[in-house]
């Protein structure tokens, strides 16, 4: 595994709090991640602890605000904790955007808010996903963004997004009305393996598919997949960078050709 440059300071950072969590005997949280991120998070556990012996909930916990969060978290944990580490004990706040005048604001997307915040100066690594919410009639509608708790004065600073200003303020997880949606894909595989599936999700051929998961662009439940031929059960979640993130359904029966009728979730 090459690791740029950049790659190879992220590793040094993850190596620095996993020492700080075992020497000190604490939990050490890192700044967001992507998924490309937390795979050295991942390498970095490995080569402290050795393979065999890693595992969530006992060497290290993730959390990125909500349970589908694509950005996340990583909380590294001593060996001799006295108590679980819950997902409130992570620093993670909610910053929820709403725009002042409805029928006077534009139709704001993902990136339109992180570019307002990124150009406050804050780095990508303080700030979790940004869930845009459509309103079914007016353009702008709600945006809910997951940062560290230390941005929340910054954020909450921001008045306006492009040309609509806005107001924003720090919300409870529960009360925030996201929702997931789906646009729901079916179709007919000659398997369940990770390519096939894949082929039908984005529709293309399955030797394209293997050089996606062979060049790294495949993750399999937040992990790096590169086994074109692992099977996926009911309820995976995959991601294809330059494609979206999508969810393996369900199964249906088996034609009469010797397919297997399935229902693939992408998120929309």
């Amino acid at each position: 595994m090459n690791l740029t440059k950049e790659e190879q300071i992220i590793l040094k950072h993850y190596h620095d709090l996993i020492n700080l969590s075992y020497q000190r005997s604490i939990p050490a949280y890192s700044q967001f991640g992507s998924m490309s991120e937390l795979e050295l998070a991942y390498k970095a556990l490995d080569e402290f602890y050795g393979h065999q012996n890693v595992s969530e909930e006992v060497q290290y916990k993730l959390y990125g605000g909500y349970p589908e969060a694509e950005r996340k978290i990583i909380c590294f944990l001593p060996d001799d904790r006295q108590s679980p580490v819950v997902e409130q004990d992570f620093p993670i706040a909610c910053i929820r955007f709403l725009p002042a005048n409805k029928k006077f604001c534009d139709e704001l997307n993902h990136r339109d808010y992180l570019g307002t915040i990124m150009g406050l100066g804050i780095t990508r690594d303080r700030i979790g996903d940004i869930l845009v919410k459509k309103d079914p009639v007016f353009k702008a509608g709600t945006a809910y963004v997951f940062c560290k708790k230390d941005m929340v004065s910054l954020l909450e600073g921001i008045t306006r997004i492009k040309h609509t200003t806005v107001v924003a303020k720090e919300v409870a997880f529960s009360s925030a009305d996201w929702e997931i949606t789906y646009k729901t894909i079916t179709g007919s595989v000659s398997s369940f393996r990770l390519d096939a599936v894949l082929a039908l999700a984005i529709r293309t051929s399955r030797s394209q598919t293997v050089a996606l998961i062979q060049s790294g662009k495949v993750f399999l439940n937040g992990r790096i997949c590169t086994e074109n031929a692992k099977k996926l059960e009911e309820g995976d979640i995959f991601s294809i960078r330059g494609y979206g993130k999508f969810r393996y359904d369900k199964a249906n029966a088996l034609s009469k050709k010797g397919r297997y009728h399935i229902t693939v979730q992408q998120y929309t």
